[in-house]
């Protein structure tokens, strides 16, 4: 189970000192650390632009806001709902198996929801961005990339996509789906 993790902002400051040097910037920081043990912890650094950060800080398994393919999501009728690991890290699965990967395991339509499973391979302490886009005229194209520290191991982990659907039909009927442009394919249901 992973500990909580710990937000320092300290913007000012560091552009600041980054100004005492005889350095400028336009960039404000954030450092994000997280426990990995007694007394151990790992810390990773985020580059803002100045007066250009919102309130959101990417910190663990989540989509990627605006990106140029969520906005193009956007103008095929589907929006995010959710990103989220529902499998933390499966030991259990061969390490022989993992050219197989990734796997759909779910595709299913509920009102107005579109939710989609997939089993990828990555590093056991790794978080994941997420993003989608409409490939061709019926394809959607989960994007995935694994991030964080590195630990000595690689287990499957279980990604949960979400999308609301209510203006897809005012768009198009989307009938595949595949993860990181991979040659697997799931086939999507058709509307209720």
């Amino acid at each position: 189970m992973k500990r909580p993790i710990k937000i320092l902002l300290l913007g000012l400051c560091v552009l600041q000192m980054i100004a005492v040097q005889g350095q400028s910037t336009e960039l404000d920081t954030v450092f994000v650390k997280r426990t990995v043990g007694v007394n151990e912890f790992e810390i990773d650094t985020l580059f803002i632009p100045s007066g250009r950060s919102s309130k959101q800080v990417l910190a663990g398994t989540t989509f990627l806001p605006y990106s140029d393919k969520m906005i193009g999501l956007l103008n095929n009728g589907l929006s995010p709902i959710s990103l989220e690991v529902v499998e933390e890290c499966d030991r259990s699965v061969d390490p022989r198996t993992f050219d197989d990967y990734p796997k759909f395991l779910n595709v299913w339509r509920g009102k107005n929801e579109l939710t989609i499973d997939v089993s990828v391979v990555a590093n056991c302490c790794h978080n994941f961005l997420g993003e989608a886009e409409v490939v061709g005229s019926d394809t959607l194209n989960l994007v995935y990339t694994a991030y964080g520290g590195f630990c000595s191991c690689n287990c499957c982990f279980t990604l949960r996509y979400k999308f609301n659907t209510k203006m897809e039909a005012n768009y198009q009927i989307l009938k595949f789906v595949t993860i990181n442009s991979n040659e697997t394919v799931g086939q999507i249901p058709a509307t209720e």
